[in-house]
């Protein structure tokens, strides 16, 4: 049978991201522009290196195997999946949920702004009552096209008891 493996949201907030990629920028720059070339200065330079990618790429998913009934949320660090795969029996219900992210942003002069954002996110409630968010996207169209595309892969374990 086939298997769901998603990717889901980053690990660290998009600012977290932004600073990784400056300090990519500038570890690779002082090491360009550095005279004299120490160890120690290369050590550094590749420990900040791997932290700007580490900020960048690392991210949640999510693993179904239909066919073994299993599930794993991990974290997924350089090609590791880092998770511990639990079992269930059924799935119960798919469903969508409306978010709202607000923010309160100030500006310099002291006048301050409400920043809302809405985000839809699906989820899975299992047979043992358990909650998994499966997919975030800003179009419920595009989201409701997905998991139509999951519920299909999944079929063989969805029992709805609605």
């Amino acid at each position: 049978m086939q298997t769901v493996d998603i990717k889901q949201e980053s690990y660290f907030p998009h600012n977290f991201k932004i600073f990784g990629g400056v300090l990519i920028f500038g570890a690779l720059a002082s090491l360009l522009i550095s005279t004299d070339i120490s160890l120690v200065s290369v050590l550094v330079s590749l420990l900040l290196v791997l932290l700007g990618v580490l900020m960048i790429f690392v991210r949640y998913g999510l693993r179904i195997d239909p066919g073994t009934k299993t599930y794993t949320e991990y974290t997924w660090l350089l090609g590791l999946k880092l998770g511990q795969p639990e079992s269930f029996h059924f799935i119960d219900k798919f469903y969508i949920n409306q978010v709202t992210e607000q923010a309160l942003a100030t500006t310099r002069t002291g006048a301050k702004f409400d920043i809302k954002n809405r985000i839809f996110k699906a989820y899975i409630r299992l047979d043992n009552g358990e909650k998994l968010h499966l997919d975030t996207d800003k179009n419920e169209e595009t989201l409701t096209r997905r998991l139509t595309q999951y519920k299909n892969i999944l079929g063989s374990v969805y029992h709805s008891t609605d």
